[in-house]
């Protein structure tokens, strides 16, 4: 495909990292916080003709955490909007990380142990299928290989996909690098699954959505699809792993979808990172969205400046769940558990307990008539002392691709099965599933609103410049057959509408 002059111009601004546009915020009124209805209808709405898409999963930050300026993350929060479109209301699926990763590439609701990030990396018991696509998971959480995913989906349509894993075989003794970065055999009592980062591996298996299914990792040839994000040398019987940015250099050498899991510090999980956060600066820790903004501001670029990106691409930045800011730290952070006891400690300025500190209004909330699945009783695991429904809180998400129309937002609200409804359509999968036309267990619940004309709202494709957020706003309408209804800005509304 020849690419127009005014197109070149335009990415290669958009590639440009660091430049802040000036006057980013929120249109007044936006997020519109606790929307719990479900769509009213299913829409005929295609996508456009995307061709490859990126999908990075962050960690642990509720909207208000990453979007309104609390914290050190001027990248995300406002350059990149400016490129593509902010999602207001996109929504977690529970609590907490992995229930979420489950559930964004299979449908598959909550359940016991992978609410609980899996301690023991196990198999599903008793692992049999009931209605809605859903399995019977009391314990365990590696699911049988008849419970398929998104990457499964992939292969039926001859579609290629990687999974990029920052810092996946760094240390080879605690996952198998050539075996979707698994951390031992799942069977019978299982291994145990390396929660946390360390010095010289911040990679965990429970951010890695391939990790998780025995239709991936008993296949070899998906388990060459898992790598790396960095690459890997070669090794006796195996040759060495590409790098995503060795990808990037062709279309022929891109996948058609590239899920990316940056580590445990690049992910703004960690608060003080184990490692290396990308920063140069070796006495430099920092986590949370800092690092997050640096892993950002390496990898945005290199996609936005790829062929593949500019024939036809979409990159998606989402979070697993969203996580309170608190206010003793001045970040939303996820070093502690935070079970609302006194064993978090206090406030030293004022004494009181970081729980009673804790906002956790955006963090307990569901969207999209989210169902609560046959396993558990509480699917949002009773997070912050309080989260019984089903949901994961509102994380907010941005989207840039030649088909978004750059500073716009949106207060449709999305969730995890949305993701993964709207994946699959774009993708053109339209057979199997629960409604026999494609979608994954709760992917395919009917009503359930995959990404519409308010995210791809540019469906020419033709390239236009970057623009403050805010510039153009899409309110939330009930009915996913009628048209967007969009507030044209001439200037951008600051955040809270001061």
């Amino acid at each position: 495909m020849k690419l127009s002059p005014r197109y070149r111009r335009a990415l290669a601004a958009a590639v440009a990292v660091g430049v802040v546009v000036g006057g980013v915020g929120l249109a007044a009124g936006v997020p519109q916080f606790a929307s719990a209805s479900p769509a009213l209808s299913t829409t005929t709405y295609r996508p456009p003709q995307i061709g490859h898409v990126w999908t990075i999963m962050l960690e642990n930050k509720s909207y208000e955490s990453t979007f309104t300026g609390l914290n050190q993350n001027d990248y995300l929060w406002k350059t990149l909007p400016s490129y593509g479109e902010l999602l207001t209301q996109y929504y977690g699926t529970g609590h907490f990380s992995l229930d979420n990763y489950i559930s964004a590439v299979s449908g598959q609701a909550p359940a016991p142990a992978n609410q609980a990030d899996c301690p023991q990396y196990t198999d599903v018991s008793p692992g049999t299928a009931v209605a809605d696509g859903q399995t019977l998971a009391s314990s365990g959480c590696v699911y049988p290989a008849s419970v398929p995913t998104i990457f499964n989906q992939l292969d039926g349509v001859h579609l290629p996909w990687k999974v990029y894993n920052q810092d996946m075989g760094n240390d080879p003794t605690r996952e198998q690098v050539y075996n979707c970065g698994i951390p031992g055999n799942p069977a019978g009592a299982g291994v145990p699954d390396p929660g946390g980062a360390t010095a010289i591996d911040q990679y965990v298996p429970k951010h890695n959505p391939a990790a998780w299914f025995h239709s991936l990792i008993d296949n070899p040839a998906d388990c060459a699809k898992v790598v790396p994000l960095d690459g890997y040398a070669a090794a006796p019987g195996h040759a060495a792993i590409p790098s995503i940015a060795d990808d990037l250099k062709s279309i022929k050498t891109t996948p058609s979808f590239s899920w990316i899991t940056p580590n445990n510090c690049s992910d703004a999980h960690d608060a003080t990172c184990k490692g290396d956060n990308l920063s140069g600066d070796p006495n430099n820790h920092q986590g949370g969205l800092y690092a997050a903004d640096l892993f950002l501001k390496k990898y945005i670029p290199m996609i936005m400046a790829s062929p593949a990106f500019q024939k036809d691409g979409e990159i998606q930045i989402l979070f697993d769940e969203a996580f309170p800011p608190y206010q003793m730290y001045g970040n939303s952070i996820a070093d502690d558990q935070y079970s609302g006891d006194a064993a978090l400690g206090t406030d030293s300025a004022n004494g009181k307990l970081v729980q009673g500190e804790a906002n956790t209004a955006q963090s307990v909330v569901a969207c999209c008539g989210e169902l609560t699945g046959p396993n558990v009783t509480q699917p949002g695991d009773n997070a912050f002392n309080q989260d019984t429904t089903p949901g994961g809180g509102i994380t907010g998400a941005v989207l840039i691709s030649r088909f978004i129309t750059p500073g716009s937002v949106s207060a449709q609200p999305y969730n995890h099965y949305s993701w993964l409804r709207t994946i699959e359509d774009t993708f053109g999968i339209r057979r199997g599933g629960i409604d026999v036309q494609g979608h994954l267990a709760y992917a395919g619940v009917e009503g359930l609103r995959p990404f519409g004309s308010d995210v791809f709202n540019n469906p020419s494709g033709k390239a236009l410049q970057p623009a403050p957020s805010g510039s153009s706003v899409y309110s939330a309408t009930a009915n996913a057959n009628e048209p967007p209804i969009v507030q044209v800005n001439q200037a951008p509304v600051p955040v809270g509408g001061k």
